[in-house]
């Protein structure tokens, strides 16, 4: 048996993949059919399970609420969008408003819906991974609404210690597309079972965040609130974290990718959140409500489509017809001591 495998296991008549890693003791559980998710990351140290992301309990459970488990991927924009109307090119979009306690559209069009998977395998050095698609034209009730036709392919791959995410977008229609990408992973808070949420640390090279009326940006970018400049780490103890930083990448070279890093003394484990120079912003949600943190890499912020018919740089992407975008995430566990 080689170090990497990819498995198949039925439960409730869906089919979910598991990968593993057994050098480094690592499992990634995807669920492509609800929104491409990874539902489970877990570690096996010497004995000792770490469960990093928040698993749901049940299928009935996650088609319910896809958004507050596993690694719900927000394409093609993060967040909201005020009113679930922005215009592009000449044209007014105006999209379902799946949160109608606001009246927004949230969280892109991808993350509730089946995907179908392309691809599966495991190789010495190419890890154990699954590529999964969803094309939109596949969904009428929302292809009219989103005049943009796209194709996306999703790859999770477990590869040397770390869960890979690597999103490839391609505009299939004839007209230029806006677009944005946010991960939205809930991570366990604290990690290990009777850990203290006070002795968690977070470490981000972000000190300033989007001021925030309604949850939507106003286009200002304030110092971040008191105990939230998070540059040379914070302990989470009681903060109530709901906030949108900018300039993620400020102090970053042009190349180079940003780390976020999130600690539990308590069960010996580090996560690193690492993305690649799209990125621009991040978001950090830990209600003091339930036992998560979300580290969200954003490469737009929230609205930004609206936003940027303002003026402000928000970080729109704009896909020519025939072009491709890629953009990619890392999540790397590691022991804080033996």
């Amino acid at each position: 048996m080689g170090r990497y495998g990819v498995s198949e296991r039925g439960e409730s008549g869906e089919l979910l993949y598991e990968l593993f890693d057994e050098e480094a003791a690592l499992e990634a559980t995807v669920w492509p059919a609800v929104g491409c998710q990874c539902v489970g990351l877990t570690a096996n140290w010497n004995g000792v399970e770490v469960d990093f992301l928040t698993a749901p309990p049940d299928l009935a459970t996650f088609r319910a609420a896809p958004l507050y488990f596993g690694n719900p991927i927000l394409f093609p924009f993060p967040n909201r969008i005020r009113g679930g109307s922005f215009t592009f090119d000449g044209r007014v979009v105006k999209l379902p408003c799946n949160e109608e306690k606001l009246g927004n559209a949230a969280h892109g069009l991808v993350f509730t819906r089946p995907w179908q998977v392309t691809d599966t395998g495991a190789e010495t050095g190419r890890g154990a991974w699954i590529r999964s698609r969803f094309r939109l034209h596949d969904f009428p009730e929302i292809s009219t609404a989103w005049p943009f036709p796209f194709e996306v392919d999703y790859t999770y791959r477990l590869h040397e210690g770390r869960l890979d995410n690597a999103l490839v977008a391609r505009n299939t229609g004839s007209r230029p597309m806006p677009l944005g990408l946010g991960l939205h992973p809930w991570f366990r808070l604290p990690m290990a079972h009777g850990g203290r949420r006070q002795a968690c640390r977070l470490q981000a090279p972000v000190h300033r965040v989007w001021e925030l009326v309604g949850l939507l940006p106003t286009g200002r970018i304030v110092p971040a609130p008191a105990g939230k400049d998070l540059r040379g780490g914070v302990e989470i103890d009681d903060l109530d974290f709901d906030d949108v930083y900018a300039g993620l990448r400020e102090d970053a070279d042009k190349e180079e990718w940003t780390e976020v890093s999130y600690s539990d003394p308590g069960a010996g484990a580090e996560l690193l959140v690492r993305s690649d120079p799209s990125f621009r912003q991040l978001v950090v949600h830990a209600p003091r409500k339930r036992p998560v943190i979300c580290i969200e890499p954003y490469t737009c912020v929230t609205d930004a489509f609206n936003l940027e018919s303002r003026g402000v740089d928000a970080g729109m992407d704009v896909l020519s017809p025939g072009q491709e975008w890629r953009v990619d995430v890392q999540y790397i566990p590691r022991r804080l001591h033996p």
